[in-house]
């Protein structure tokens, strides 16, 4: 069938839109990949930017990993070995000390945590097994003047290991409670608090360092 001019025309423009369509729909194509690409390059680029800056930190983050380590093994050091603050061996110390400043000790005890509920004490064990400083405490009872307690005192602060007293009481001898219950009962405090011994307890704490 032969077509006139205006039919070829026709069919040459519809062919023409055809092409056009298509090429426009493969363009918008890869247009979109092109952005994609483009975009992902972008992401990537800003991770590769990162990274390098994280690569540019790590002599600095050693360096301050070494210089941390140096500080803790400066505080372990001061710190008193394991076997040092077994109950028997703190005892032996603390006997010692007495002996040069002239106190008498009476007790030694380790002081124990109080009980905590099943849900807290699992995460209190949790929480102390991850640390690495370990809190040891004593509660020493002794008799003595208070001058050579201040040099029982200075014994142990001048410990070559550390040792730091937290808790202090001091007491007439032989009185267990506080002043104020009656005339008669202050006037024979006051009688014993004349005198130059007393009842001192003190609670001692220290640490130790566990490596990992």
């Amino acid at each position: 069938m032969k077509l006139n001019e205006k039919q070829k025309i026709i069919v040459s423009v519809a062919i023409f839109l055809v092409l056009l369509g298509g090429l426009l729909t493969l363009n918008y194509f890869k247009y979109k990949e092109r952005k994609d690409l483009l975009a992902k390059m972008s992401s990537l680029e800003k991770e590769e930017r990162a990274a390098n800056a994280k690569i540019k930190q790590i002599p600095e983050l050693r360096q301050k990993r070494t210089d941390l380590a140096a500080i803790v093994a400066q505080y372990a050091n001061i710190l008193p070995p394991e076997e040092h603050i077994q109950h028997e061996a703190f005892a032996e110390i603390i006997d010692g000390y007495s002996k040069d400043t002239q106190v008498v000790i009476q007790k030694v005890d380790a002081v124990i945590e109080e009980e905590e509920p099943d849900d807290k004490k699992k995460k209190a064990k949790k929480k102390k097994e991850d640390q690495n400083f370990i809190r040891h405490r004593y509660k020493v009872q002794l008799v003595g003047t208070f001058p050579n307690f201040r040099n029982f005192v200075n014994k142990i602060e001048n410990h070559t290991r550390f040792l730091k007293i937290d808790e202090m009481n001091i007491r007439p001898l032989g009185v267990e409670r506080s002043i104020g219950a009656s005339s008669k009962d202050d006037s024979a405090v006051l009688e014993n608090a004349a005198k130059p011994f007393k009842n001192i307890e003190i609670v001692v704490s220290t640490y130790t360092y566990k490596k990992d």
